[in-house]
């Protein structure tokens, strides 16, 4: 090579290294002020003129990561560590965003392994130990952040999450032994007043809480969450007037509202069509928001309203995941930047947002601040007074939580339903109530209350100390994680000893799993409820486990929770207007144990049948509200107040007429185009013949969620026994023209039985219950047998008039053996019988799978297939698994249709109502085409291209993604598929 030739060459260079280093410093300018958008510009300009460098690909993937976009940021970090891999800033951004996006086992990996290249790293130790603190390794996190405070002793990050890490093991003592020093030498630091202020509000030191909060707020004038620290706190503290809170609400709109309100996008005005809505949230988990509207979306109907979730939490655990199989769009949004979930809202073209987080920590409210969405509405979730801004139009509430003559105090317009404003699901942590009354092997009543102890004050514990003194040998039973601190028990002890209470009548326990919580309960008489600050999924639990609960009403929203759950279901008794009657209910309670043991088995199942958990119900009201908001919206009119009525009526303040509610016509789940496809979908028709007519044994169907949803599609006539009367509001069938319900009564020979009542409901049954030697322990108390009770049988070939018996339920807890034989003529032409058969016997004579099998071989019928397993797991209860396995089978439907012999011989009408009944119910989709092919193939194609199972002609060139999507009823996941989930209400039925 020459040397001129080589000369160039290093001329070359030395320009390039030179345009490498100005680029990259360009890019460090624009990262170090945060500008992304800058950052991300230059990053890709770097790796566009030089692929094969490290720094352009980690620069790239770090300004994604913290622009926010995590998801996107892998691929670069990636590149970069197969360029360096042992560059540690490399593996420590790559699992940065490996945790943003919630994938802990692969940041830590990378982490680990950046330590070992550089075991001091203090950022990596800091890193780490975030990622150990999302899986409640409290301990092992304060270890790496001992070790981040030594390498940077001057620093206040790593002090601030060691107090955190400490909080979270209750250790207050030591975590306020950081905090309060640090509040000193960083008073320009709204972290370290803000982390303060969080910790004297969960120690209850509300006005030195409130103190640090506003010092933030000072700190951080742009900043809503130490406003909204402060404002949620305020709750707490009994000092404080309805009014007072309404002037924090405004002060909060003053601070954050934009000076001009922003243009809010459009979606189409057509009040008919399904709605598309979003909720956005941390708590679409094992949360009280997830319990409380987990029975709504999974009544809601696709056709009506299709949900789109925005969930700051991944879908982890088992209430997350039933969650997202309602939504038609499930985001995982905790890396999003405020800005980023604007759009994708939006983009998403979202007619309705739902704010499910409120004031609360991780809120999104400055996203509703920006108004995304065309009606802006909150609801549970945070939501404890008015949230302080226009920017919600309505507040979804009920007449107990918000009584007349408050709206003035409400920025936003509020939606009363005509119940309450939630539905609670039961946990399945909660043991069957099966205890006797503690205060009769105990001898002394005991009060509990097992609400947040942040909500204990001063004031609060006196009315209870009266309490005390007036019922003797009374215990007081309180419970939470602030009582694993012993300085915090302390206090608790000596307030009360101050008001003459020995402090051996105190009982205070820490922390436990959710099904030793319930457990709990166990343990307690009567529940207290706190004050100003009200308890709300507590008291649900509690009621559920067969405690009353007394309440005294605050002054806002917060104070009223119970108040609510308690009078809709059933107890408006327990609601009182000042501590004397307060405590007079608590004592007449105390003093009448017998009736007091009376409410406690019956309580579980007047909650459960009440309006709190009624899913239908309140589906049918929410649906009606939201669609009513949606119509006023398209008329043009400004939002205004709305009240449901007990018959479901929409009335909007200042109109004299209900609302005449518009329903989608056509159209199913996610589907809002006007193509040629759609159309022809909707071709589609069943022209059953004639109702469906089904006996169910013992009322299996009336206890489905999505009854209604049946009755609703008028195709189907029932006859329905309930042997031990638990069909909940039995009255509401009488006089109905679909259902007829025996009550106390059940299929047999035709001879009068025994019922057998055991202490759980579920387990009473004309057949004896085992021995408790043969059962498993979690079966042996439930079993007991309460008393016998003389109960009358049906014989199947005695019942007169039946136009036909399609579909015939038995359950495994009657003799269907009996029941079979006595109707064989009823069930000559009988489509399809389901059988419940109990694979792990709990009672003598039950089903057994091979004696029905025989007996439906002989008289033409055939097994098809197990249905709705039901399966137990030995692992034991406890409260962070995150994989559960429950393996073996106890329980299952079997199916039986008519033999191939009987089934080519069924007529075209049988045929339609057999395919319909598969469909609708079962969510079969394979036999039910062969069925109506055999009647009319057009019409089989046709329901094929509806179910979105093959593409219409005019779409058979186009790609899979535009094919015709779902238009009846979807796939069924066949581990829980005993009714399908979503029911198409929208075929013709002639």
């Amino acid at each position: 090579m020459s040397k001129r030739r080589q000369q160039s060459r290093t001329r070359k260079a030395a320009t390039r290294r030179q345009d490498l280093k100005t680029q990259s410093e360009h890019f460090l300018a624009c990262y170090y002020r945060r500008d992304f958008a800058a950052a991300r510009a230059a990053a890709e300009r770097l790796v566009r003129n030089y692929p094969d460098k490290l720094f352009g690909w980690k620069a790239l993937g770090t300004c994604l990561m913290e622009g926010g976009d995590a998801e996107q940021a892998l691929a670069p970090l990636q590149r970069a560590l197969e360029i360096n891999a042992k560059d540690v800033e490399t593996l420590a951004n790559l699992g940065k965003a490996l945790r943003k996006l919630g994938q802990y086992e692969e940041a830590r990996q990378h982490l680990e392994q950046a330590l070992k290249l550089e075991p001091d790293n203090h950022q990596v130790h800091l890193t780490l130990a975030e990622v150990l603190s999302e899986h409640d390794q409290h301990q092992a996190a304060i270890e790496h952040l001992d070790r981040s405070i030594q390498a940077t002793p001057g620093s206040a990050l790593p002090q601030l999450r060691k107090a955190t890490a400490l909080v979270n093991q209750y250790n207050y003592d030591a975590a306020l032994a950081i905090l309060e020093p640090l509040s000193e030498k960083h008073p320009g630091d709204p972290s370290v007043q803000g982390n303060l202020g969080n910790l004297y509000s969960t120690m209850g030191r509300f006005e030195e809480a409130e103190r640090q909060y506003l010092k933030a707020v000072e700190l951080l004038p742009g900043v809503t969450q130490p406003y909204s620290n402060y404002y949620f706190t305020a709750h707490y503290n009994p000092r404080y007037s309805a009014e007072d809170f309404y002037q924090m609400a405004l002060d909060w709109r003053r601070r954050y509202s934009p000076a001009t309100r922003p243009e809010r996008p459009k979606t189409s005005p057509e009040p008919s069509r399904p709605l598309r809505i979003g909720l956005v949230s941390g708590g679409l988990r094992t949360h009280p928001v997830g319990q409380m509207i987990t029975p709504m979306l999974e009544q809601a109907d696709p056709a009506n309203l299709q949900f789109y979730a925005y969930s700051e939490k991944l879908p982890n655990d088992h209430i997350a995941k039933r969650i997202q199989r309602c939504v038609s769009v499930w985001h995982n949004v905790g890396h999003l930047s405020h800005e980023a979930l604007a759009s994708q809202i939006a983009q998403d073209e979202i007619d309705i947002l739902i704010d499910l987080s409120g004031h609360t920590s991780g809120n999104r409210l400055p996203v509703m601040l920006k108004e995304p969405a065309p009606l802006l509405v909150k609801w549970v979730g945070g939501l404890f007074n008015t949230a302080g801004t226009e920017a919600f139009d309505y507040l979804i509430s009920d007449a107990i939580e918000t009584p007349v003559g408050v709206d003035a105090l409400y920025l936003e317009n509020l939606i009363r339903l005509p119940d309450d404003y939630i539905c609670y699901m039961p946990t399945t942590a909660a043991p069957t109530v099966s205890s006797p009354l503690p205060a009769l092997r105990n001898g002394y009543v005991t009060l509990g209350c097992f609400n947040n102890p942040a909500k204990l004050n001063d004031p609060l514990l006196s009315e209870w100390a009266k309490l005390l003194r007036q019922i003797p040998e009374s215990r007081l039973f309180l419970k939470g994680g602030q009582f694993t601190n012993q300085p915090y028990c302390e206090r608790i002890y000596q307030t009360l000893e101050s008001q003459g209470i020995d402090r051996q009548r105190v009982i205070l326990e820490g922390p436990s799993s959710h099904t030793e919580l319930m457990r709990a309960y166990e343990r307690v008489d009567i529940a207290l409820d706190s004050w100003p600050y009200s308890g709300g999924l507590t008291t649900c639990e509690a009621l559920l486990m067969g405690v009353p609960v007394v309440t005294l009403p605050g002054p806002t929203f917060a104070g009223r929770h119970s108040a609510t759950h308690l009078v809709n279901a059933g107890l408006p008794e327990l609601v009182t207007s000042s501590w004397d009657e307060y405590r007079q209910r608590v004592v007449e309670l105390a003093n009448d144990l017998q009736s007091l043991a009376v409410i406690r088995k019956g309580l579980p199942q007047q909650l459960i049948q009440s309006p709190v958990c009624d899913a239908p119900r309140f589906t049918r009201n929410f649906t009606t509200a939201m669609r009513a908001i949606w119509q006023r919206y398209c008329e043009d009119k400004a939002p205004a107040a709305l009240t449901i009525d007990k018959e479901g009526q929409a009335w909007f303040d200042g109109e004299d007429d209900p609302l005449s509610i518009a329903l989608p016509e056509t159209a199913a789940a996610g589907d809002r185009d006007n193509s040629s496809d759609a159309a022809s979908s909707a071709n589609f028709n069943w022209r059953l013949p004639e109702k469906v007519i089904a006996i169910d044994n013992s009322a299996k169907l009336l206890h489905e969620r999505n009854f209604e949803a049946i009755r609703e599609l008028k195709a189907f006539a029932f006859v329905a026994f309930d042997p031990a009367s638990r069909v909940a509001f039995p009255g509401r069938f009488k006089g109905s023209e679909d259902v007829q319900l025996f009550p106390h009564a059940l299929l047999g020979d035709g001879q009068p039985a025994t019922l057998h009542a055991c202490l759980a409901p579920e387990m009473s049954s004309t057949l004896k219950p085992l021995p408790p030697e043969q059962l498993p322990e979690d079966k042996q108390q439930g079993a007991q047998v309460l008393t016998s009770l003389p109960i009358n049988t049906v014989a199947l070939d005695s019942i007169q008039g039946l136009q036909s018996l399609d579909w015939l339920i038995l359950d495994h807890l009657s003799d269907a053996t009996a029941i079979l034989e006595h109707g064989e003529k009823a069930l000559r032409d009988t489509l399809l019988i389901q059988v419940r058969v109990a694979f792990q016997p709990t009672h003598e004579r039950q089903p057994n799978l091979s004696e029905i099998s025989h007996w439906m071989c002989r008289n033409g019928f055939r097994f098809y297939r197990l249905n709705d397993f039901h399966h137990k797991s030995h692992l034991p209860d406890r409260g962070d698994w995150l994989q559960h396995q429950a393996s073996e089978l106890e329980s299952a439907d079997a199916l039986f249709l008519p033999s191939h012999k009987r089934m080519a011989e069924l007529s075209d009408k049988q045929k339609i109502k057999l395919a319909f009944l598969l469909h609708t119910v079962y969510g079969v989709q394979d036999l039910t085409y062969s069925l109506l092919a055999d009647v009319d193939p057009e019409k089989a194609e046709l329901y094929l291209v509806a179910e979105g199972m093959v593409p219409t002609k005019a779409s058979m060139s186009e790609s899979l993604e535009k094919q015709v999507p779902n238009k009846l009823a979807p796939a069924v996941d066949n581990t829980d598929d005993t009714i399908s989930q979503d029911i198409d209400r929208l075929m013709s039925i002639h």
